[in-house]
């Protein structure tokens, strides 16, 4: 009875230590590129005191830099439809880069329009980044396609540049205060 026992002991801690590592793990679509086994900040953003969405920031260095490989994870709280997320979207970046100009928007625009796809409540989009490489977009980890990088610095930049118009997500998610 002891042996029996202690074997089950054995084998519920074994499994539980599975089912632990395997939650601490990069999403699948990313984990080729990025090892870590946590997010490096994660925040969410409120909509009039709805949770709209809840962002994780992953990457391997030591904080964002456009050298390295790095993800932005959205997972949405409430519904947005294609269009609504590029207008978003294209603002964010001009408030970031004043200087984006009607001729890159208008090149961007149906980039974004194909990458995104409309969102309901838990669904996940997420942006990988790989200098040199096109942005890539997944949504629940299908990819959705991908967008110039030339946009890249803009489009993480919307979280993460000093400028952002949410300069408490980018805290959370650079680990700054």
């Amino acid at each position: 009875m002891n042996r029996k026992f202690a074997l089950l002991m054995l084998l519920l801690g074994a499994a539980s230590l599975l089912v632990s590592k395997s939650a601490l793990a990069a999403p699948p679509e990313i984990a080729g590129t990025i090892k870590a086994d946590k997010p490096y900040g994660e925040g969410h953003m409120n909509f009039l005191f709805i949770n709209a969405y809840n962002a994780r920031f992953w990457t391997d260095a030591a904080g964002w830099s456009m050298e390295a490989p790095s993800a932005m994870e959205i997972t949405y709280g409430m519904g947005f439809d294609t269009s609504d997320l590029t207008e978003r979207t294209i603002k964010e970046m001009k408030h970031v880069d004043p200087g984006l100009g009607d001729a890159e928007i208008a090149k961007l625009t149906p980039q974004l329009n194909k990458v995104y796809p409309p969102v309901k409540a838990g669904d996940r989009l997420m942006a990988l980044y790989i200098p040199g490489k096109p942005i890539a977009f997944f949504h629940n980890g299908a990819p959705t396609g991908s967008i110039d990088n030339v946009y890249a610095k803009d489009f993480f930049g919307l979280w993460l540049l000093p400028n952002t118009s949410s300069p408490s997500l980018r805290n959370k998610l650079l680990r700054l205060k």
